[in-house]
């Protein structure tokens, strides 16, 4: 018991608000060392193979300690066009690019992709579209570890020393915004390759990549020429290519997919062709 009219009873309003900011203050203090101690743990795990170092939570501490860094890395697999490299290399203050064959990923591919953000699969320019399971499995996990993944027209569509394999579905699983469909004829649609002249339109009106664009080319009465294939919808479609005839026909132009945290993008055309398109999806996935 305290005496009546005691000021002992209780502490002072002011003192009892500093006592419990001083001890916030001293947790948030204690938790800083634990911090830095489970971070240097995460890059001892992936340095002896404990942790795979394509762990998302690991890309998350890298992106921290990296923020520095204002260049994204982004792989090249395979061969692609002039155009695209043009662009490339206009923007080398931002993107950081290796260009590799698909040969030279064959022992270790998951190792090696874990070392970019971005991975273009890119076979527009050699005659082979052929991608191995293992590199293709390497590819799928990249992208639902968080990896961001551009694959252009019919790259990766077959499997070495196999016949039956034909598409993405067997080589990539579920990570391509398209799909490779037999046509009235019996032919496969993603070998089956068509120039188009026309326009590419924009259809998600909100999507970064198409922010400012709403038609290539822009100038009126004027066409493009677009080696292209008539594939189907497996993902969001964020803009579409119109031909110039009198039926007016429409392809998948670019196409997108989330994947759990990872995206990838496919270009039904050569996407040096719209540099302000192709500027904007690597903005949009750096």
């Amino acid at each position: 018991m305290y005496p009546e009219g005691s000021d002992s009873a209780m502490p002072p309003a002011d003192d009892f608000g500093g006592s419990i900011q001083s001890k916030f203050g001293t947790h948030l203090e204690g938790l800083v060392p634990l911090i830095l101690i489970i971070i240097i743990g995460f890059f001892l795990a992936v340095k002896f193979d404990v942790v795979d170092n394509n762990t998302p939570l690991l890309g998350v501490v890298v992106d921290v300690f990296d923020a520095g860094n204002s260049q994204t890395k982004m792989l090249i697999i395979g061969s692609t066009s002039q155009d695209v490299v043009d662009i490339l290399n206009d923007n080398r203050d931002t993107i950081d690019y290796d260009i590799r064959t698909t040969n030279s990923l064959e022992r270790n591919p998951r190792e090696i992709i874990a070392n970019y953000e971005i991975v273009m699969l890119d076979q527009s320019e050699e005659a082979s579209k052929e991608v191995s399971k293992k590199l293709g499995e390497s590819i799928q996990s990249f992208v639902k570890s968080g990896g961001k993944f551009i694959i252009v027209k019919d790259s990766g569509i077959r499997r070495p020393d196999t016949y039956d394999v034909v598409g993405w579905k067997n080589t990539f699983g579920d990570i391509i915004p398209v799909e490779c469909d037999r046509t009235l004829d019996n032919q496969l649609s993603c070998t089956n390759r068509i120039l188009v002249k026309g326009k590419l339109l924009r259809q998600d009106e909100d999507h970064e990549i198409m922010e400012g664009i709403d038609v290539f080319p822009a100038i009126n009465f004027q066409n493009a020429t677009f080696e292209t294939f008539d594939v189907s919808l497996n993902g969001k479609e964020i803009a579409y290519i119109q031909s110039s005839g009198m039926d007016k026909k429409s392809f998948v132009g670019v196409a997108e997919k989330n994947i759990v945290i990872g995206k990838s993008i496919y270009f039904n055309y050569n996407p040096g062709k719209t540099r302000g398109i192709f500027e904007s999806t690597l903005d949009y996935l750096s």
